[in-house]
């Protein structure tokens, strides 16, 4: 197994994705280890669901200011998927713990593709996607700490805007066309509905009034990263803490859903026996689907095109 150094490891392995950007400010203790092995260092394994629950990496609390301060500056350098990941694999990496050499053997930068949903395809938002990767590798309630993240996103107006936060990552930073720092009241809030990022997105541009390709967008979108990195960590915290609660309006499970999945859940049916479509989703249903009685007449919009209204 090769050694190296502490410097040289974050340097070739973890810094792939803007490094030099980031040093500035990052942590000295990030190099207060010598000898981090790279050989084989994550071990987290690679044959399955059993070899990796057997491999999980451990979990030490994290600050949730300087992860969401992270995660703001890091969407700027490669979107909103790398800039939660990026944000809590290196703070991670620089704990001092047993695990920090296999945080920090981590190639952050391979979450780049979850920007825009999937490379621009509008699907999972990245934020969440990566909150569900970095968990899913760590020894905590998993599924507890994902399903509140997911019903976070899904339920909470966002971004929050409240002017602590802003100040402590250090937002707004991007400015409108008159030149003027692109503040909370002119981001605006929206609520989701959805953990998708076209539904997010659509949402807040009715919202603001602002242009999907405007500096607002991406604001905005960088002020989510954080949020959703913040909140990651809280989440992280309760569980390690075996604290880990669901607000009852933010609950793991849809109630809206009941009258759905009546008809609309995981059955073993044979086609003899079947009577509907099969759903296995824990999001919310009729953010974009209407009850059947909802549902009979035909759209106003129906012979429109979706660019009639919609132009890029």
């Amino acid at each position: 197994m090769m050694n190296v150094n502490r410097r040289e490891a974050m340097g070739k392995i973890v810094g792939f994705a803007g490094m030099a950007a980031g040093a500035a400010v990052m942590s000295q203790s990030v190099f207060a280890a010598d000898g981090c092995p790279i050989d084989g260092a994550i071990g987290v394994g690679s044959d399955g669901g059993a070899d990796l629950g057997a491999n999980l990496l451990t979990y030490v609390e994290l600050d949730p200011f300087a992860v969401a301060k992270h995660a703001y500056a890091a969407y700027g350098r490669g979107g909103c998927m790398y800039g939660v990941f990026d944000a809590i694999v290196k703070e991670l990496a620089i704990q001092g713990h047993d695990d920090a050499c296999n945080f920090a053997a981590i190639p952050t930068n391979i979450t780049v593709y979850g920007g825009g949903g999937v490379k621009g395809w509008g699907s999972i938002c990245g934020c969440v996607n990566a909150a569900a990767m970095i968990v899913n590798i760590l020894d905590v309630e998993q599924t507890a700490v994902i399903d509140a993240m997911n019903r976070y996103y899904e339920k909470t107006p966002m971004p929050r805007g409240d002017d602590n936060f802003l100040t402590k990552i250090g937002a707004p930073t991007r400015r409108d066309d008159a030149g003027a720092l692109l503040t909370a009241d002119k981001i605006s809030q929206s609520t989701a509905h959805s953990i998708l990022c076209h539904t997010s997105v659509t949402n807040w541009s009715a919202a603001s009034q602002f242009g999907g390709h405007h500096d607002a967008k991406a604001e905005r979108c960088a002020q989510v990263t954080a949020e959703v990195a913040f909140k990651t960590v809280e989440f992280l915290n309760l569980s390690l803490n075996g604290e880990l609660t669901i607000d009852p309006e933010l609950e793991r499970y849809a109630k809206n859903n009941d009258e759905c999945v009546s008809c609309h859940t995981g059955t073993t049916r044979e086609p003899g026996a079947y009577i509907g479509s099969d759903v296995n989703s824990k999001m919310e249903c009729q953010t974009c689907h209407a009850p059947h009685d909802e549902i009979g007449a035909i759209p106003h919009h129906a012979e429109e095109s979706c660019s009639t209204c919609h132009p890029k």
